[in-house]
């Protein structure tokens, strides 16, 4: 994923919890119905986000090792 993409998903995850949190706050009804989903959207952008980068760092750092062989499964 490219560095703006990267970025950018950030920043929708961010504004999706943020909006969450201020609707739970700021709401009298319906804050549930409004803040949870929100909340829970960016979260879950957010952490996808997170997820990806790890894999694609391990990907990248794996290259460079030395030409092993795969450890085999017991299975």
């Amino acid at each position: 994923m490219s560095p703006t993409g990267v970025l950018f998903s950030y920043a929708i995850g961010l504004i999706f919890t943020v909006g969450g949190v201020v609707f739970l706050i700021g709401l009298d009804d319906n804050r549930f119905l409004f803040g949870v989903p929100y909340l829970i959207m960016g979260l879950v952008i957010l952490g996808g986000v997170a997820a990806s980068r790890r894999r694609t760092r391990r990907k990248e750092g794996g290259e460079g090792r030395s030409h092993e062989p795969p450890s085999r499964s017991p299975y």
